[in-house]
């Protein structure tokens, strides 16, 4: 049995990113957000919704630039704590014990300490309402060599060990592996006679 509960933003998890931003006197800049993705392949893009009412909102449409910092299990409380307060009333790098880096390749800081940086460049803006959906085309990402996977085309999400949410349920880690894709559908037995994508 199922209850409706209307309509309210439910994916399950939802990523957490840290948008590096500078002001308009270039004061760096982070914030937390979950309503971020990868949005497309060619050009690789992400996808970040921001309400116009935070800091992080003006930097972006004045720069039109932004990085994606993702987080790790022991950055958990850094994670928390930049996304309850605002940098229009504070430079929290002034505060915590994080290093902003100016990106070599777009008007944005990166944060040294966070394990993968996307460092992105606006292409699309979107008015959807209440947020605008800013696309950022990925300029490069840069990830720390003790996550790497050994062909060091990927990053060991085990040895990552990524932050998520779930809407008004807090932070999550990630849990076990579950199977690894392209195989996991083979316990069903079901072979229908097509072929794989």
């Amino acid at each position: 049995m199922k209850k409706s509960v209307g309509k309210r933003p439910f994916l399950f998890p939802m990523p957490v990113g840290i948008i590096g931003s500078y002001d308009s006197v270039g004061t760096p800049n982070i914030m937390a957000a979950s309503w971020i993705g990868i949005v497309n392949s060619n050009p690789m893009s992400i996808g970040v919704s921001l309400r116009p009412a935070t800091h992080t909102y003006k930097n972006v449409m004045r720069t039109k630039a932004f990085t994606v910092n993702i987080a790790n299990e022991k950055l958990i409380e850094y994670v928390d704590w930049v996304g309850h307060y605002s940098g229009k009333d504070i430079n929290k790098f002034d505060l915590l014990p994080l290093t902003p880096i100016k990106s070599k390749l777009v008007n944005a800081p990166y944060v040294h300490e966070f394990p993968v940086v996307l460092e992105c460049e606006v292409v699309n803006i979107t008015n959807l309402g209440k947020h605008t959906h800013f696309v950022g085309k990925i300029m490069d990402v840069k990830v720390d060599t003790a996550i790497l996977k050994d062909n060091e085309k990927f990053v060991d999400i085990n040895k990552l060990r990524p932050v998520m949410t779930g809407h008004g349920s807090g932070y999550f880690g990630i849990g076990e592996n579950l199977g690894r894709g392209g195989k996991v559908y083979q316990r069903l037995g079901i072979t229908p006679d097509v072929e794989a994508k």
